[in-house]
């Protein structure tokens, strides 16, 4: 974790919505409005999916049916504060958003309002969602936001792509009323941009990769297929939840699927995505017998490489690398955008994807004391780990 240049302003003034003007635009125009539950506007799925379509850097963790399912499994302990803005009767902007609590200093409680899908890692890439051609929506949304916010709370943005749109509007926007914001990379997330056909077929056939693909075709009968119906993956699941199990059990930590909500949101995510045509569910299967799986997404022309799994069995044999082979012989013959390795640095990934894209975590605060305390005790875990490091 490393820290970006903190933000700074000359005024700690936060003026009202009806008073906004930035560069140009009226915000007072935005009319916005909470979501107190997921069936209050039975007509909000079209219209957040229109305002997808017409926001076509978003992935397919902006997606309605992703933040219902997360919401269903894992939103027990949270409040939701979906904030929505409206241009006339247009759906313009979405700040997907909840209000968790974390311990504080000195006991204290404070409230932290947070992406959906953010806390447990679950969702890779998290954003707000803004029609492109009315971008003062976005500062509607954050004017919302902190009326739902105390001098203790803080807005926590994790999981926020650095390429996204938003992300430097979000830090001019809170730079202008002089609220205290830093930035921390969080995460690498490799990629593959496809394209190059020749470039793209010599990674697939690495030689590392076509040697462990050629010991199981020798040794038996090797196939690879993604199953197309919400049955043949329901078939599947059980099995992939233990492959995975099995798995963690060797390497550590526990496998997430000993959690039954992890297995209740999964089964969810099958139910909603099959029918859109964004689930990846491929198989790899060895004489009759399932020995590797991808639990993924296709989106927007991109593979989204999500939740691989393999038979520990066969670890010596790596049949994740096996699996890895097909999905790229396949992503390159449906003529994919990309290959996106998600978040996480694995040294496999790099060998593979040819961008290296960041996530950022970005945390705005309500009070210059919090802001003050939060950097020292950054900067103090960042000596004591390079002071461990040296030893």
């Amino acid at each position: 974790m490393s820290d970006l240049p903190v933000v700074e302003a000359s005024s700690s003034t936060r003026p009202t919505p009806s008073a906004l003007v930035r560069g140009g635009l009226r915000v007072d125009r935005i009319r916005t409005t909470r979501l107190e539950s997921w069936e209050a506007l039975p007509d909000l799925e079209p219209a957040w999916a229109d305002l997808l379509h017409r926001s076509p850097s978003h992935s397919v963790f902006q997606t309605f049916p992703w933040h219902v399912c997360w919401w269903r499994a894992f939103g027990g302990p949270h409040k939701l504060l979906v904030i929505l803005g409206y241009l006339d009767s247009r759906l313009v902007g979405i700040a997907p958003m909840m209000v968790t609590r974390e311990d504080g200093l000195l006991g204290r409680i404070r409230k932290r309002i947070c992406f959906i899908g953010s806390t447990n890692g679950a969702s890779d890439y998290c954003d707000f969602i803004i029609d492109p051609g009315v971008p003062e929506a976005l500062d509607a949304l954050l004017d919302e936001i902190g009326k739902h916010s105390r001098p203790a709370d803080r807005l926590y943005l994790s999981h926020f792509p650095s390429r996204s749109a938003n992300h430097a509007r979000v830090l001019e926007c809170f730079a202008s009323r002089g609220v205290k914001t830093t930035v921390e990379v969080e995460d690498e997330a490799p990629v593959r941009i496809m394209g190059d056909a020749k470039e793209d077929l010599k990674v697939a056939n690495k030689s590392k990769l076509k040697g462990y693909a050629n010991y199981f075709k020798k040794t038996g009968n090797l196939q690879f297929y993604r199953c197309k119906s919400e049955a043949e993956v329901m078939g599947y699941l059980d099995i992939f939840f233990e492959q995975h199990k099995a798995r963690w059990t060797q390497l550590g930590p526990a496998s997430q699927f000993l959690d039954p909500a992890q297995q209740t949101f999964y089964r969810d995510l099958v139910r909603n995505f099959v029918p859109h045509g964004w689930l990846r569910f491929d198989v790899v299967v060895f004489n009759g017998t399932p020995l590797a799986f991808h639990f993924g997404f296709e989106y927007r022309n991109r593979l989204i490489y999500y939740k691989p799994t393999f038979d520990v069995e066969f670890a010596s044999r790596s049949p994740g690398a096996v699996l890895l082979k097909y999905l790229l012989e396949d992503a390159i013959e449906r003529n994919l955008e990309e290959f996106d390795f998600t978040v996480g640095s694995e040294p496999y990934k790099y060998r593979y994807a040819n961008k290296i894209r960041f996530n950022h975590r970005l945390i705005v605060f309500n009070s210059i004391g919090d802001y003050w305390i939060y950097r020292c005790l950054s900067r103090s875990k960042r000596m004591l780990k390079s002071i461990l490091g040296r030893k």
